[in-house]
């Protein structure tokens, strides 16, 4: 009955409102929860096509500038994409979509689930309670590398950071880093901590990443661009089968500096 009457309230009032002013990154998985189906295509370019009618899509690196820089736009919605965990769609749908509407997105990447085995997917689809995706080959991620997407790092397993002794933290932090760094040949600047919420990360895990990447990013506390003293950017989660009504309330929140 509450979701009943929330989705009701964000039909009813999402119809009648428009992205606030400002920059908006968002934090999306897949194009739907289920395997890849035929109409995936269409789903995400309607998203897009609806989310551009509204807002000018710009490349993830220009956003991270803005925000960083507190340079927001007054009169003027842009918005920015970022995709968790690495699923093959990313590769096989969403970057050529983005590409098409002449931007770009940060894919943030467990290195342990890349080309894994089929077992090594059943835990960690468990971790993550999906069990329908498929995760991207190194030759995709490489290639989404070199056609000027962000690759960022989302530690080696997917497991809550929060709840780890700083030994498997750091472990699981430096690793990744590690590897993506070596398998692409470049410096990972970009890190997203799993599960996305403050909760799940904690001062500790705050201070290694600070020594491990510039940019830091969150999947909450959409209503400020900044956590944790400034460190931590915030993304707002959205995944582009939601209903349009809903993503168009969501967007029209204003976003405060503190």
């Amino acid at each position: 009955m509450r979701n009943l009457l929330r989705n009701t309230f964000l039909d009813f009032f999402g119809f009648f409102k428009n992205p606030k002013p400002g920059i908006h990154i968002m934090n999306a998985h897949y194009i739907t929860a289920n395997v890849i189906n035929s109409n995936d295509a269409d789903v995400f370019e309607n998203f897009l096509k609806h989310l551009g009618k509204k807002s000018k899509l710009i490349t993830i690196q220009e956003a991270t500038k803005l925000v960083a820089t507190k340079n927001f736009p007054q009169d003027e919605s842009f918005l920015a994409f970022t995709f968790d965990d690495g699923y093959e769609e990313c590769y096989e749908t969403i970057a050529p979509l983005l590409e098409k509407y002449n931007c770009n997105a940060a894919f943030f990447i467990n290195s342990n689930y890349v080309d894994s085995n089929e077992q090594y997917q059943k835990e960690y689809h468990k971790r993550v309670n999906l069990f329908t995706k498929k995760p991207m080959s190194w030759r995709q991620v490489e290639s989404l590398h070199h056609r000027g997407h962000i690759i960022g790092s989302h530690s080696l397993d997917h497991y809550n950071l929060a709840i780890l002794n700083k030994e498997d933290l750091l472990f699981q932090l430096t690793e990744n880093k590690k590897i993506l760094e070596s398998q692409l040949n470049y410096n990972c600047e970009y890190f997203a901590w799993t599960y996305g919420k403050m909760e799940h990360f904690s001062d500790q895990a705050l201070e290694l990443v600070k020594k491990l990447h510039p940019y830091i990013f969150s999947g909450t506390n959409y209503k400020t661009y900044f956590s944790m003293g400034e460190n931590v950017i915030n993304r707002r989660h959205i995944e582009p089968f939601w209903s349009k009504n809903h993503i168009d309330y969501f967007l029209s929140v204003n976003k405060r500096l503190l």
